[in-house]
């Protein structure tokens, strides 16, 4: 659906909260248009944490997020939602498209200066975005893969060709005057999507050892990955083919590309309706034993509603080890227990408050280490 405009109230209110909060905090919500293409109806406002909006939060005013992952929520929004967010410190202009990937709706950024509106972006989900954000990915995989200067230089030089694209992908929209209207919460009730969430105890010993070759081959610690089937006894199979990552991590694009065609697909579209319901993602922790931590929890379990595999091998191949996090009500619990003191930061009083706090961080993410559980590798040579 096309904007025309956003209601004046909807942008003074976010900018009004961005200011009260100050810090460099961004505040949002999401925001409805109706027949006129004027977004005039918004969710209740959410500030901003220590990494941002928290996307949970933001969801729970449109449906219940208990016990749902983060592309669950996604896929109860309504047709003719927006998301609203404000960029302390910058205008409207809109350079990234991975919001838009990601919720697969329009996203709108209102700038905030000098405690004021300074413009407000709009940017719409197209195919073609879609695709940007599939060479960003591979840009940064190739700077990895780079083995002279020369080659550095290139890749470096496409990446700044790339950028350069990025600046025109936004337009401005302007407020209009339009009567306030109440906040309105938990507009989809009535819509339900949820994804199995099949239980995890044993993969291939097969296509675990592809993976270690592979993870082996590049070298450099770099991570690689694959979409495997869990069957109704908990044993995975290979689906797809095996793609490359970074140290410490694989894009989510171009670990779904490894068994469908991503092509002008955004992320929700992807794993919503395209990877297979009973999909887990296997990747390698070179060095590691298997062991994995709040950052896989979030790139499985959290965002995608799948469990996520680690084999951990170390230099010479030797596997050493494979655990599951699977998609159990845990991992969406500690999610939201994060984003909680994610904004929890922010009302500390004191050096001994702000301690509690960051310490209760480091207690969620090892509560995340602990959600992991050993599995089986059958069929091992």
């Amino acid at each position: 659906m096309r904007v025309n405009g956003i209601a004046r109230y909807i942008a003074d209110m976010l900018v009004q909260k961005t200011v009260e909060l100050s810090q460099g905090r961004n505040a949002g919500c999401f925001g409805f248009i109706n027949e006129q293409g004027i977004v005039d109806k918004m969710t209740p406002i959410v500030p901003g944490g220590l990494n941002g909006l928290p996307v949970r939060k933001l969801l729970d005013n449109v449906t219940a997020m208990e016990g749902k992952s983060l592309i669950e929520g996604l896929e109860m929004l309504p047709p003719n939602a927006v998301l609203v967010t404000t960029r302390p410190g910058k205008t409207g202009l809109i350079t990234d498209v991975s919001g838009v990937d990601f919720f697969d709706i329009p996203i709108i950024a209102i700038g905030v200066k000098n405690q004021e509106m300074a413009g407000i972006g709009i940017i719409y989900p197209q195919g073609e975005y879609f695709d940007l954000a599939t060479q960003s990915e591979e840009v940064d995989l190739k700077i990895l893969a780079a083995r002279t200067v020369d080659e550095e230089k290139e890749v470096l030089r496409d990446s700044t060709e790339l950028s350069l694209k990025y600046l025109q992908l936004s337009s401005g929209l302007e407020t209009i005057d339009w009567p306030e209207a109440e906040p309105v919460c938990r507009v989809s009730e009535e819509k339900q999507f949820s994804l199995p969430k099949p239980g995890v105890n044993s993969i291939s010993g097969e296509f675990a050892e592809q993976l270690v070759a592979k993870s082996i081959e590049v070298g450099q610690g770099r991570e690689v990955a694959a979409i495997g089937i869990v069957d109704e006894k908990g044993y995975i199979t290979q689906k797809g083919g095996i793609v490359v990552g970074g140290i410490g991590y694989v894009p989510s694009r171009m670990l779904a590309s490894s068994c469908i065609d991503i092509s002008g697909k955004s992320l929700r579209k992807i794993y919503a309706g395209m990877i297979p319901p009973n999909g887990v993602i296997v990747h390698t922790h070179p060095g590691g034993t298997g062991v994995m931590h709040i950052g896989d929890a979030n790139a499985g379990p959290g965002s995608w509603g799948r469990p996520i595999v680690a084999i951990g091998h170390d230099s010479e191949g030797v596997i050493r080890g494979a655990t599951v996090i699977q998609a159990v009500r845990e991992v969406y619990d500690l999610a939201d227990e994060d984003e909680d003191l994610g904004l929890k930061f922010f009302e500390a009083a004191t050096p001994e408050e702000e301690s509690e706090i960051r310490n209760r961080k480091f207690g969620v993410a090892q509560e995340y280490t602990n959600l992991c559980i050993p599995i089986e590798i059958r069929g091992q040579l």
